[in-house]
């Protein structure tokens, strides 16, 4: 077994267009299909994964959370599967069929546009925020240029520093690679799933921005304009 806690582990993805807030949380869910009571909206975001990734979050899934879930639930305690119900999550697992039968709550099919911008990801990963908090933005700082205000005090090691987003000159928009450390819960509804919370979103690396984000200017087009 896992010496760390068996319900964490962190994931590495392109952002997937977050919502960073409660209130922004709580003004798009009436639009929802499947609105919540109000107490229940919390902030969340989504992170495309890639083959590594994904075959590091099924591994742990399998092999660390889903066992520690069966002990749970032998135990009694509320994040407990029983072993059928591991042996259902896990064939979806094998099967990998995340259109139709994922791990409800967790792992979803990519959708279709981000598909397009991300033709490397293989599978959607949803995250929610912590109930009543917003969503905390931190990033990887490399060098001392990616820093608002400079100064000795900070000493950036050789893999780089985690601060708070604001600090920096660096933000997290949809397409950048972040990661995130999950924490996995198991639930029993309708049928078995598994869902995940986290507190922070932190930027790794640029990557292409989803949704374009504005063109170059072609100068040359402009003033040929002149002329007509």
């Amino acid at each position: 077994m896992n010496q760390k806690n068996p319900q964490n582990i962190t994931i590495r993805g392109r952002l997937s267009w977050p919502v960073w807030t409660v209130a922004e949380a709580l003004k798009r869910n009436p639009k929802s299909k499947f609105p919540k009571k109000d107490e229940d909206v919390k902030a969340s975001f989504n992170l495309l994964l890639a083959e590594a990734q994904t075959e590091k979050l099924i591994a742990h899934l399998k092999d660390v959370f889903f066992p520690w879930c069966i002990e749970q639930e032998k135990a009694g305690q509320k994040s407990g599967l029983t072993a059928a119900q591991v042996k259902k999550l896990t064939r979806n697992l094998d099967e990998r069929d995340w259109e139709t039968d994922g791990v409800f709550g967790l792992i979803g099919a990519v959708p279709e546009k981000s598909a397009e911008l991300a033709p490397e990801a293989e599978i959607n990963v949803r995250v929610n925020g912590l109930k009543g908090r917003d969503l905390e933005q931190k990033a990887v700082v490399k060098d001392e240029s990616q820093l608002k205000n400079p100064t000795e005090d900070i000493v950036i090691p050789e893999r780089g520093l985690i601060l708070p987003a604001q600090d920096t000159t660096i933000e997290l928009y949809p397409g950048s690679v972040c990661a995130a450390t999950i924490n996995l819960f198991a639930f029993v509804g309708a049928q078995p799933g598994v869902t995940a919370s986290a507190g922070a979103v932190i930027f790794v690396q640029d990557a292409a921005r989803f949704g374009g984000g504005g063109t170059e200017i072609d100068e040359d087009d402009i003033f040929m304009d002149d002329d007509l």
